[in-house]
């Protein structure tokens, strides 16, 4: 049984308007003072402006005779349409089945991902903080057709910004009938019988088909949906044309919908402009956790993670000359989804980093992803779960001291033992090691082809020779006397010989005999006698020293 959630942004074309203002240097101004127009006519208001008695529907004219102060903008229908994809995107974390429907509303079907985020009153609560993350106050409905959902979020009332969403009644709109029909305590999905309570009590002019019909239903006494639904439908449909008898009957789950599903871009790329110019980290970080959220819900729908991403500060022209964006190319260790932890790395470099200019745009794009490995709840610790927060912990590390002061050791398959290893920058990749991996899984068929034709013999198993904790930065060559090594006194070999040539490829050749010795001490040392080659004298070398 499907469980939709719909978002309405009754203030959305305002918000727009109001940023805009802010933008254009007007903060000083009341944001509640804005008058958006549409065809030199109202379509929304502010608080102020309403309060003056501004209503949908007027004019210039009429506007300024009650409010002179009162900042006047167009609609803008495009940044709209950005801003309902922005939102979809974002709520695709929570499940594939997004929808766009008009007027500014936004359906999910959130039924396969109750249990995920933990029922229906926490999901909710989720869908409303996403809504709010991105900047816009929210109504909400639920119910058991997408129609029926943006219905009740029409009717209902925007939630406050910083509301306790888990306590917020999201039924408290609706009739209590229609409520009570489905709502508890434990906010369980509404059922399809449940569809006629909540829709019959709601007004007719809530149904975007019926607004060319609003004044003949009015003359009639038709004022809720539950009595256009009481009409005659063949009636209703030779006065009003097919698509209203339509609409109802795919509101009350008659017949099936069809809605247009939103789909997530190839290539996630993400721009805000921000209010106004500033140098703070704390309001950079504001605007950062809404491109997050469009990001997450990006991943989410291709079972992605990131691995890397590029943060992109653009800033305003000092006069005549146009000044280079800052960048920062953030890189993991370990491909992560997690939004909190996206935004700490993003912060540690922001708070390194000296801004040259204000900033007026705020860009996020993400160069380099890798398949999301969920982590499945446990009752008991895992042991995954340390290395987890220990690369975390590193990473973020990396990014409040720079790549250029982390630093690890990475394995080279090369047999001199000062070329066995490499320091490299903690974040790099193995660029070798897929070749690596390759040659062992090859090395690997060998021996169980070896062992296939050995069979009859009796398996040995290859212990590999034992190697210093400390290897000296280069070779200290060691005295002889009475042709034995000699360091404070003579040295004693336990074991060897290990022999060991390599590097004939690039200049530095090695071609030694590595031995264990043993000074007067008891110490146990890691020594080697080169080999003579073209008539040479062989000579002994201390490269190391065990625990």
């Amino acid at each position: 049984m499907a469980c939709w959630i719909a978002l309405h942004l009754p203030y959305l074309a305002l918000e727009i308007a109001s940023a805009r203002l802010w933008a254009d240097g007007q903060a000083e101004a009341s944001p509640d003072t804005t008058v958006v127009l549409a065809q030199s006519r109202v379509w929304q208001a502010g608080e102020v402006a309403q309060a003056a008695g501004v209503r949908p529907g007027m004019r210039r004219g009429g506007v300024l005779a009650l409010l002179s102060q009162a900042r006047f903008h167009d609609r803008d229908e495009a940044a709209e349409t950005l801003a309902l994809e922005a939102l979809a995107l974002a709520l695709l974390r929570f499940g594939p089945d997004v929808a766009i429907v008009a007027p500014q509303c936004v359906v999910i079907d959130v039924a396969p991902s109750l249990r995920l985020f933990g029922g229906l009153a926490s999901l909710a609560a989720q869908v409303l903080e996403s809504a709010q993350a991105l900047g816009h106050r929210a109504s909400v409905g639920i119910a058991a057709t997408a129609s029926a959902a943006s219905l009740l979020a029409r009717a209902a009332e925007a939630v406050p910004m910083h509301a306790d969403l888990l306590h917020v009644d999201l039924c408290a709109p609706y009739s209590e009938a229609g409520a009570s029909a489905w709502h508890s305590e434990s906010w369980r999905p509404p059922p399809l019988a449940a569809l006629p309570e909540q829709l019959d009590p709601l007004s007719v002019a809530l149904l975007p088909e019926a607004q060319p019909w609003l004044d003949w239903l009015e003359h009639i006494g038709c004022a809720t949906l539950g009595e256009l639904r009481a009409l005659p439908s063949a009636g209703v449909r030779r006065r009003c044309g097919a698509d209203l008898p339509a609409a109802l009957s795919r509101a009350y789950g008659e017949t099936p919908e069809a809605p247009t599903w939103y789909r997530a871009p190839p290539h996630f790329e993400a721009v805000l402009p921000l209010p106004s110019l500033t140098h703070d980290v704390e309001v950079l970080l504001f605007g950062l956790r809404r491109l997050l959220a469009q990001l997450t819900g990006w991943l989410a729908a291709g079972q992605l993670a990131a691995r890397a991403l590029t943060l992109i500060l653009e800033h305003e022209p000092l006069g005549r000359e146009t000044l280079a964006p800052t960048r920062f190319d953030i890189r993991l260790a370990e491909a992560s989804a997690a939004p909190a932890h996206l935004l700490s790395l993003c912060k540690e470099r922001l708070a390194r980093a000296a801004l040259i200019a204000p900033v007026l745009t705020l860009r996020l794009d993400i160069t380099q992803t890798a398949p999301h490995v969920a982590q499945s709840g446990a009752l008991l610790p895992e042991p995954g779960r340390e290395r987890q927060d220990f690369v975390q912990l590193m990473e973020r590390v990396v990014a409040r001291l720079g790549d250029e002061h982390v630093r690890r050791l990475q394995v080279r398959g090369d047999h001199r033992p000062e070329a066995a290893f490499v320091s490299v920058p903690y974040g790099a990749t193995n660029a070798g090691g897929q070749v690596e991996a390759r040659i062992a899984s090859i090395a690997s068929a060998g021996q169980g082809a070896a062992s296939g034709a050995n069979r009859h013999l009796p398996q040995t198993r290859r212990i590999s020779p034992p190697r210093p904790v400390w290897l000296l930065d280069a070779p200290q060559r060691l005295s002889v006397q009475q042709e034995r090594p000699w360091r404070q006194g003579p040295l004693r070999l336990v074991s060897g010989p290990e022999r060991i040539e390599a590097g004939w490829w690039e200049p530095g050749t090695v071609t030694r005999d590595y031995f264990i010795a043993a000074d007067t001490s008891g110490a146990l040392l890691w020594v080697f006698r080169e080999r003579p080659v073209k008539g040479a004298d062989a000579a002994w070398y201390l490269h190391g020293l065990f625990g």
